[in-house]
């Protein structure tokens, strides 16, 4: 996000407004400059949303924290610890300043939080959660947490982070490759130099369907780039090198 831009777009148009900004997108992982945008929210008086589904780990992290600088200037915060917090996919988490902003749990549905069950003793479903039937995911987030720690999750987005720019060094160094950009957070993107999107799509499902490689694919510059999502911890950097010859085959 261009915060002059922004500015420009929040003069336009006053009253009532929510900006929302992104600490690690899907595709690269990039993380807008957040201490600038918080800046334009404040002057014009609108809300700040910042989606960290991605880049919120980073908080765990002594070395990579302070690429989050800003984000306590935000209203709410999306978190989707299932990313870098190695947790289920549906444990994500929803962070507000205000605890006003969580009045939509307060809506009445009968047949979910009756007065007189809740007067008997019977647990207000809608209450906890606006999903009231969703698995109790927050559980392995306390037990991951009581067991690690920051300091030991954050040496945990240490090594993914690091693992990321080993990868990234050896696609930049390999004429056959072409790298997107250094990568921010784990994710790293290329292709294949010269190969056109039919192929980059077909060499991607011929990795995945031979069980050697599951790659996602994104379209940041409008051609079709290999994804590499880099979370397991115990990867080591002799486990992104091709393998020796007969085995690497082409």
């Amino acid at each position: 996000m261009d915060p002059l831009a922004l500015d420009e777009a929040l003069a336009r148009h006053p009253g009532p407004l929510l900006v929302a900004a992104t600490a690690g997108t899907t595709d690269a992982g990039l993380i807008d400059p957040l201490p600038d945008i918080a800046a334009r929210c404040s002057a014009h008086g609108a809300r700040l949303h910042i989606d960290a589904a991605y880049g919120g780990g980073l908080l765990f992290s002594d070395r990579h924290r302070p690429r989050l600088t800003g984000l306590d200037a935000a209203h709410t915060i999306t978190l989707d610890l299932h990313k870098l917090g190695w947790q289920p996919a549906a444990a994500g988490l929803l962070a507000v300043r205000d605890t006003a902003d969580l009045g939509a749990l307060h809506q009445r549905a009968d047949y979910l939080n009756a007065d007189d069950d809740t007067e008997a003793g019977l647990p207000d479903l809608l209450g906890r959660s606006l999903r009231t039937t969703r698995r109790p995911d927050i559980l392995k987030i306390a037990v991951t947490l009581k067991t690690l720690g920051r300091t030991g999750l954050g040496a945990l987005v240490d090594e993914v982070c690091a693992r990321a720019q080993d990868f990234a060094a050896l696609v930049a160094a390999d004429p056959a490759f072409e790298l997107y950009d250094t990568p921010t957070l784990s994710t790293v993107l290329f292709r294949p130099t010269g190969a056109t999107d039919e192929a980059v799509a077909g060499t991607r499902r011929r990795l995945l369907t031979e069980g050697r490689a599951v790659l996602g694919r994104a379209r940041p510059d409008g051609r079709l780039w290999l994804k590499a999502t880099l979370l397991n911890p115990h990867t080591r950097p002799d486990d992104l090198a091709p393998p020796p010859a007969p085995y690497n085959k082409p």
